[in-house]
């Protein structure tokens, strides 16, 4: 099935950055459609004669390997980062060098491992001894690792794993798809129960076949003995069959990390109906949860009825919290079917929003996703009044959109989800993702890139403000994509792609540039302690530090309504508290920090105003 890009209104942006406003559509550009594949299985770029650019020195990020392979997903991320017990983190990426081009043959999983101290080096190989793509990573047994990745041949998936992590050499299995179609593609993999010794994983049977009344179906099996046999195995679902739906797309799906015994996957392509798959059972019963009616939960792109709505992108997130209630989060994107018999059908790549949903609430659907583009009005919207509007495009100063890369989603998407409880019993929904960074382009591309943001609330549909994570100086002509993340130790550990220029090389057929080499980068994140239950109740106002970047002295205003204390800190990206000072406000007024940042290493620090029992966080940079 192909999926067709066709463009919006031209957009501008709006310069009023604190009120909830949207990018408002113009008229500078028509109405363009360009055809475009919804999953690819072995892409290959174009291949210039001289690629013009070069990449841009980062010296704050944490580069832990390197790939010119730079197609990580298809949509829905995989688990591709996880933080053990003792601390130590396990990294995965597709890996595929620059001798390989344009073919890849050693196409593989890049792999990389902190013993707690350090990372390794940047891998020079893939840890298997064929070609593979789409890993996913997790713990296995006392102290081992797994990986799971496709072979896009006919020994289906292939499983790659270490007794002791970090350490050895791999050993391998295999699992095949069902007789009729063993190829399996675009895996997801989880392992649960007692030292993580269930192996539990979803695919693809084969690219765009039928099997069992379903274009592509969704299989599920499950192993209790390293793979010797699998119970269930390839086995469609109940909920997931031809009674309920024509089929699904490549990597539109993804695996909760477990709590326990209750285990859960989200498969949404955008379309069709949107739902998660919950056991409270390690997988031996399963319960259906929908949290998006289709108008057409059989579409195929063939009946050419589908009038332009509202549903999602493919790109989506789960998370289990310890209560067992899912939450989800996907890339909002708009729709239309207008011709019959072409398996096909269109997308609006301007479509805006990132919407949030948890097992309390009602399903969505189309009427409540509206059929809006971009938002004319945010705050009036049922999405942003029921708390489901989690982010959507930032205004910058005066600048507007310039063009949007194609990666088939929202220009807010590729979420990553977290739901953490507070030492008050509050919970806190936190959520990373990919979204466009206004004033923020490649003039040679005309698109502007994508920064890694957050976001979170309190579950009372207020949430804090947009944090973009790489919108610093040394992040200008940075495109930030396909995050990874996963929490641990009051840490976000994040793994995401970049390179210096918009999109990929291998998207749309062709690419949309000329293969580079992609840096992929370990960026933990320690939430800010900010008063996010009501963000009106602070009272007091910090403002931004000037000068900002700061190479010598910086100077920090904190205007307080109250006589207190007031306390400032400063933590660099790993959380570690590098300074730390205190002024006394005998009454209200302007109270001034100067602080002599000479010896602060380069790079994005965090400082917090506490004053009483509320905080506020801001960025800064030190040159």
């Amino acid at each position: 099935m192909r999926k067709l890009l066709l463009f919006a209104l031209a957009l501008t942006v709006g310069v009023a950055a604190m009120a909830q406003v949207s990018v408002v559509k113009q008229s500078a550009l028509a109405n363009t459609v360009a055809k475009a594949k919804t999953v690819q299985v072995d892409p290959q770029p174009y291949l210039q004669a001289e690629n013009p650019y070069v990449n841009t020195d980062r010296g704050v990020d944490n580069v832990i390997g390197t790939t010119w392979y730079d197609l990580q997903s298809n949509s829905t991320m995989a688990q591709r980062i996880w933080v053990h017990a003792d601390g130590t983190i396990g990294a995965t990426w597709t890996r595929g060098a620059e001798t390989g081009l344009p073919n890849f043959p050693d196409r593989g999983t890049g792999y990389n491992y902190f013993d707690g101290t350090s990372w390794g080096p940047d891998p020079s190989a893939r840890i298997e001894d064929t070609r593979v793509g789409w890993p996913s990573y997790a713990p296995y047994g006392a102290n081992g690792e797994i990986v799971c990745a496709h072979t896009g041949g006919n020994d289906g998936l292939m499983f790659s794993y270490r007794e002791n992590k970090g350490t050895g050499e791999w050993q391998h299995f295999t699992l095949a798809g069902p007789a009729e179609e063993p190829d399996l593609l675009w895996p997801r993999m989880i392992t649960s129960g007692e030292n993580h010794q269930t192996i539990q994983v979803i695919a693809c049977v084969g690219s765009a076949v039928e099997y069992d009344g379903l274009t592509m179906a969704l299989v599920y099996s499950r192993s209790d003995d390293g793979g010797q046999t699998w119970d269930p195995e390839n086995v469609i679902l109940p909920g997931m069959t031809s009674d309920e739906t024509s089929g699904f797309g490549g990597d539109d799906y993804a695996w909760a990390i477990p709590h326990g015994d209750t285990i859960a996957f989200v498969a949404f392509g955008g379309v069709k109906d949107g739902f998660v798959m919950k056991s409270y059972d390690n997988g031996d019963t399963w319960e259906k949860v929908t949290f998006y009616n289709s108008p057409d939960p059989f579409f195929d792109g063939n009946g050419g009825d589908l009038p332009q709505c509202g549903g999602g992108d493919g790109y989506n997130a789960v998370a289990i919290d310890d209560e067992g209630m899912v939450h989800v989060a996907f890339g909002r994107q708009i729709h239309m079917d207008d011709t019959p018999d072409d398996d096909s059908w269109s997308y609006y790549p301007y479509s805006d929003g990132l919407i949030y949903w948890n097992e309390t609430m009602a399903p969505l659907d189309t009427t409540q996703i509206t059929n809006e583009i971009m938002f004319d009005d945010i705050e009036s919207t049922t999405l942003y009044q029921h708390g489901q509007l989690a982010a959507w495009t930032q205004p910058h100063e005066d600048d507007t959109i310039v063009g949007v890369a194609p990666y088939y989603a929202s220009l807010v998407s590729m979420p990553q989800l977290a739901v953490t409880t507070d030492e008050n019993g509050i919970k806190i929904v936190t959520i990373f993702y990919s979204g466009l960074a206004v004033g923020f382009s490649n003039a040679e591309l005309s698109q502007n890139y994508r920064h890694i943001w957050t976001r979170k609330t309190e579950l009372d549909g207020i949430y804090n403000d947009f944090e973009d994570l790489t919108g610093d100086v040394l992040h200008l002509f940075s495109e930030c994509v396909y995050p990874s993340m996963f929490p641990a130790n009051n840490t976000f550990h994040i793994l995401y792609e970049t390179d210096n220029l918009p999109g990929n090389s291998l998207q749309p057929t062709g690419g949309n540039h000329a293969p580079v080499n992609n840096n992929m980068v370990y960026m933990p994140i320690t939430p800010f302690p900010v008063g996010i239950t009501n963000p009106n109740s602070v009272a007091f106002d910090v403002m931004q530090n000037m000068p900002n970047p700061a190479t010598n002295n910086t100077m920090i205003v904190v205007k307080t309504q109250q006589a207190a204390a007031i306390n400032l800190t400063i933590s660099n990206m790993l959380g570690q508290q590098v300074y730390a000072s205190q002024e006394m406000a005998n009454a209200a007024g302007a109270y001034t920090f100067n602080v002599n940042v000479s010896d602060f290493n380069t790079g994005v620090y965090f400082y917090t105003v506490t004053v009483g029992d509320k905080s506020v966080s801001k960025k800064m940079i030190v040159k």
